[in-house]
């Protein structure tokens, strides 16, 4: 099973690696955990928005990051840089890469959490889930967010 692996993001990579909680990407400025119920974010968060659809039934979480995500200098792990599917622990990533101006990650998280999937970009995240879920933003020491999904 796959524990870690990289991805190449604008001038640098992005390190994905699987923990026992689930799944963290860590950024030259930014990390980004996801878990079952949640996603912790550490470093440059600007702040989230919800988007309902009007018929009520599908929810988009915005995770607006105040810079954009810059990639590490040094990769880990297997080194995929066009379009990959790695699975890491009992999530799955697909890295896909818009060369040369951008790259995206989409996690999908295993059966059980309180959304769908998750898409990464190097402005924002959105998390995609069903329209009654709640969200909630706790703020802890230093520069650390948790986006709860209840």
């Amino acid at each position: 099973m796959v524990r870690v692996v990289s991805f190449k993001w604008l001038e640098g990579y992005v390190v994905a690696e699987a923990t026992s909680d689930g799944v963290r990407l860590r950024f030259s400025n930014l990390i980004l955990e996801f878990g079952l119920r949640e996603v912790v974010v550490e470093g440059v968060f600007e702040g989230y928005r919800e988007y309902t659809t009007p018929r009520g039934d599908r929810k988009t979480v915005y995770i607006d990051f105040a810079f954009p995500a810059r990639g590490v200098p040094e990769p880990r792990g297997g080194v995929y840089a066009g379009r990959a599917d790695v699975p890491l622990g009992s999530y799955g990533l697909s890295y896909t890469s818009l060369e040369p101006s951008s790259a995206y990650i989409t996690v999908y998280p295993p059966p059980g959490a309180l959304y769908n999937y998750a898409t990464i970009s190097p402005d924002l995240a959105a998390l995609f889930t069903i329209g009654r879920r709640q969200v909630y933003m706790l703020r802890e020491e230093g520069s650390r967010v948790r986006i709860i999904l209840v």
